[in-house]
C-alpha cells in the first residue's frame, strides 16, 4: 500500500508520491478533493512503472519531476491543455520532467536538448510520446497518450 500523504513514499523503483502529485503552486499534494481518486492513483503508479522508470534507466541520471497529476482547475490555472494527459484521466499519464544531464548543477536548456536526443530512439520501443517544445526548453514533456492515425510521437504542444 502506497501512502499518498507521505510526499516520501515510494510509487515506483525511483519515484515518490511527491514527485507524482506536487502541485507546485498551491504548495501541496493533491488529495482526493482534487480528484486523486483510487483509478487515478492506480493510472499514475502503472505510468511510472511502466514508462518513467524505464526511462529513468535509459537516460541513467536521475529525474526531477516537474509536474505529473493535475487536477482540471490546477490545469487551468497554469494554461495546460484542455485535455492534458496530465490530469491521468482513463489510462494515459504524462510527466515534465529535466535532469542535469550535463553535470553543471542545474537545469537548463542543454540538459533537456540532450535528453530529448538520447530519447527519441526509444519512444515507440517504449509506447510514449514527448513534445517538441523547442530547442533549450527547461523541461521535457513524455506522455503514454496513444499516436493519433498519421501523427507522430513527437508532437507540437
Amino acid at each position: 500500500m502506497i501512502n499518498w500523504t507521505d510526499p516520501k513514499a515510494k510509487i515506483s523503483k525511483y519515484f515518490t508520491v511527491k514527485e507524482a502529485i506536487w502541485l507546485d503552486k498551491w504548495d501541496r499534494l493533491a488529495t482526493e478533493a482534487d480528484g486523486l481518486t483510487d483509478q487515478v492513483k492506480a493510472n499514475i503508479v502503472k505510468f511510472f512503472a511502466e514508462k518513467v522508470d524505464p526511462i529513468r534507466e535509459i537516460l541513467g541520471v536521475a529525474m526531477f519531476s516537474k509536474s505529473c497529476f493535475r487536477p482540471e482547475e490546477y490545469n487551468k490555472l497554469i494554461g495546460g491543455a484542455r485535455l492534458s494527459c496530465h490530469r491521468c484521466q482513463g489510462p494515459d499519464c504524462a510527466l515534465d520532467f529535466w535532469t542535469d544531464a550535463d553535470s553543471d548543477g542545474d537545469k537548463d536548456g542543454a540538459d533537456c536538448d540532450a535528453i530529448k536526443a538520447d530519447l527519441r530512439p526509444h519512444l515507440e520501443p517504449l509506447g510514449i510520446r514527448m513534445e517538441d517544445n523547442g530547442a533549450g526548453a527547461r523541461w521535457v514533456h513524455v506522455d503514454n497518450k496513444a499516436v493519433p492515425v498519421g501523427g507522430h510521437r513527437e508532437f507540437k504542444p
